[in-house]
């Protein structure tokens, strides 16, 4: 089962994918500001591309930024296709 754990510092935050005891993926985020998250960097390690990992650190780092009234700048490339896609992220997006 995958697991995503959450850490946050002053400035940055971490979204880690687990497959059980197995490390599968990463969403990086800046906070140049409390209220935003500038996601700069997804990644799945190889060998578990193809599973909807790399979707589902996005949507915990949606979920986490509307639970905290936060707003996301989607540099990476990845983050942006899956926010800028459709209307349903507007609500979120800086």
């Amino acid at each position: 089962m995958l697991t995503i754990k959450h850490t946050e510092s002053e400035r940055n935050g971490l979204f880690e994918a687990w497959l059980d005891d197995v490390h599968v993926g990463e969403l990086t985020y800046q906070r140049p500001i409390l209220e935003r998250m500038i996601i700069d960097h997804t990644h799945v390690f190889e060998g578990f591309e193809g599973q909807g990992i790399a979707r589902q650190l996005v949507m915990a780092t949606v979920d986490f930024a509307r639970q905290n009234g936060r707003t996301i700048v989607p540099v990476c490339s990845y983050a942006h296709k899956v926010l800028t896609r459709t209307d349903e992220y507007m609500d979120i997006l800086a």
